[in-house]
């Protein structure tokens, strides 16, 4: 009995629960929560080494999961708000002071803590292998004031080999050669040292772990900071997205396989332990807050080409902003598709041809390009026009354009951040004979609040468009991508870890952010979804005027989708109409030879389209 006591695994800690976040009530439980748990160790072989100070142990167990935003009385809103919204950076810190709130001084501190960093590494070609660790135990040495966290991982490796056999017939031809070359230096030193020592064995693995605890960890990328001080911070942030090792023909499939592996937040519990010094005789409080990061983001509709061309103006915009992306005014025509520098004449006086505009001739149903270049004569420049492509061939490059553009931007790029903070403090009194005793706890959370980032700080670029995009390879378009969204989220994680102030002012639904993302989803709407409402049914929902409902009807727009889009639309075609009445003067002024670029007439100017989308946000507001 005796020897099986011995070798009895190290103690479980015995953790007690201060407080949480999430104290039983009526309905659900929140989507994320906080809980303290502490344990004062007893042994004096523990805490021999402090005879001043106290060990307390601490664990924070941390619920993380998507947030969400307050249950909206519109439901042209509810219905697109319903859904989780993914957490991409979550900081969690803790401080430690005084029950008696003095200021100043070094104690309590925090003399440990577990996890203190976490990071994905990859070896080998790119794609082929990746290693992923958990934590999934903690220890507490003899001395009791350090923590020993251990790792379990799994790897997997392959190999190839290769042969050759001769066969002739009925014959089989075969053989092997080996080839060793040993070459040996020896050298011999004995130096002789006679040492005894008595020890229990199964005493030492005792005292070496003398207490342990499981530990529960998402798989992130997780650094610490300001152990050894009465302050402790966490920094969470997703894995990173990993190449896919394949290389389809069609890219559309690997764009497929690159949503359902790509980063998609962090989700789970994570656990965190901490040893905290105090002064003895003395009660202590601990406040922990959680801020969670999470964005708010229209996710890519699914592939179609289905959707037909009915030549109306909102279509008619779509290819021209893909136009105008693919080919801005001054890409040389070599550097088209196809090639329309033949047709130019005379061919001799445009040495250099770049477009200018791309002009829609409404009643051809072609797409000109607005052709200028230096002449052969200098000091001079040569113009012209040629036509380019069909609206129907132009209009599934669009669709297919549209798509891969929606799958290839990061979600950091199409989408909004949102943060939060939730605290939960506590405080301990000292007893004489049971040790520290939980004296009070107190918690909060605020609302979800849009984040302002610096496009300059986050955006690094790294992004190749223009003519050169449609002509590279998938796999170099997937390395492009993957190291694009990569970096934005390593350049997130370090803004917010760095960022100590956040904005308090709660998230309204009449944000012109939240508005852009409502827009962006109610555009990529099927016609027979349920959610898409009527023009009538969603400006009553809307509470647009008379005056804003009829402009949307006489820019074509007969639904809710019809809406987003008119409303997307209108300042691409007042774009499109500065630069052809541009043109067109240029045409009159120098008479040039040819027919000038055709205006296209819409109901919604740019302005209008601004002041339509701050009523929706109005309307969204007051119908909460």
């Amino acid at each position: 009995m005796a020897e099986n006591d011995d070798l009895s695994p190290p103690l479980e800690i015995p953790w007690k629960l201060a407080s949480t976040t999430q104290p039983l009530t009526a309905g659900e439980p929140n989507d994320t929560s906080m809980s303290l748990f502490y344990y004062e160790p007893d042994d004096e072989s523990l805490t021999s080494q402090f005879p001043d100070e106290k060990l307390v142990y601490l664990k924070f167990t941390v619920s993380l999961s998507p947030a969400s935003f307050p249950e909206a009385a519109s439901r042209v809103a509810a219905s697109f708000l319903g859904e989780g919204v993914p957490c991409f950076h979550v900081l969690f810190d803790l401080t430690v002071r005084p029950a008696s709130q003095e200021a100043g001084g070094i104690r309590p501190y925090f003399h440990a803590a577990a996890p203190l960093h976490r990071r994905v590494i990859q070896t080998g070609v790119l794609g082929s292998d990746a290693f992923e660790g958990e934590s999934n135990g903690q220890f507490f040495g003899k001395s009791g004031s350090q923590l020993y966290e251990t790792l379990s991982s799994q790897s997997s490796t392959s190999s190839a080999g290769g042969g050759a056999t001769l066969n002739l017939g009925l014959v089989s031809l075969g053989g092997s050669a080996r080839t060793t070359a040993t070459d040996v230096t020896s050298q011999r030193a004995v130096n002789q040292v006679l040492d005894t020592t008595t020890r229990e064995a199964s005493q030492e693995r005792r005292e070496l772990v003398s207490h342990s605890t499981q530990v529960e960890n998402v798989i992130t990328l997780l650094n610490a900071k300001h152990l050894g001080t009465p302050y402790l911070s966490f920094s969470l942030a997703p894995r990173p997205l990993q190449l896919l090792s394949i290389d389809p023909s069609d890219p559309n499939l690997w764009f497929n396989q690159l949503l359902q592996r790509r980063s998609s937040g962090i989700e789970g519990i994570q656990e965190f332990t901490a040893v905290v010094l105090v002064p003895r005789d003395q009660g202590f409080c601990v406040n922990a807050r959680l801020r969670r990061v999470c964005l708010f983001d229209t996710v890519p509709g699914p592939f179609r080409l289905d959707e037909p061309f009915n030549g109306d103006l909102l279509q008619l915009a779509r290819i021209v902003q893909y136009l105008y992306r693919i080919y801005p005014p001054g890409t040389p025509l070599e550097e088209l598709d196809i090639d329309i520098i033949s047709p130019l004449t005379p061919a001799d006086a445009f040495r250099r041809p770049v477009v200018e505009l791309w002009a829609l001739r409404l009643a051809a149903r072609v797409i000109e390009a607005m052709v200028v270049s230096p002449s052969s004569t200098p000091g001079l420049e040569q113009r012209g026009s040629v036509n380019y492509k069909h609206f129907l061939e132009l209009w599934l490059e669009t669709l297919r354009d549209e798509y891969e553009q929606e799958v290839a931007r990061s979600p950091l790029e199409r989408g909004v951040l949102l943060g939060e903070n939730r605290l939960l403090d506590t405080c301990f009194d000292p007893q004489e004979e049971a040790g520290f005793e939980v004296s009070g706890s107190s918690t909060s959370v605020t609302p979800l609040t849009p984040i302002d980032i610096n496009v300059g700080d986050l955006d690094i670029g790294g992004i190749m468009t223009g003519s050169a995009t449609a002509t590279r390879s998938v796999r170099s378009r997937a390395f492009e991508m993957i190291t694009r969204w990569t970096t934005l989220e390593q350049r997130l994680a370090t803004l917010m870890a760095n960022r100590k102030i956040f904005p308090e002012k709660p998230a309204g639904l009449d944000d012109p952010r939240i508005v852009r993302v409502l827009i962006d989803r109610w555009e990529k709407l099927a016609p027979d979804d349920p959610r898409n409402l009527t023009l009538d049914e969603a400006a009553a929902a809307l509470n647009l005027g008379a005056e804003y409902k009829r402009l949307l009807e006489s820019a074509g727009a007969t639904d809710l989708r019809g809406i987003a889009r008119a409303l997307k639309a209108a300042p691409e075609i007042e774009r499109q109409n500065i630069e052809v009445e541009r043109l067109r003067k240029v045409f009159e002024k120098r008479k040039v030879v040819g027919t000038p670029p055709d205006r296209v007439t819409f109901a919604i100017s740019r302005d209008q389209s601004a002041a339509i989308r701050q009523a929706i946000g109005s309307g969204l507001q007051k119908g909460r």
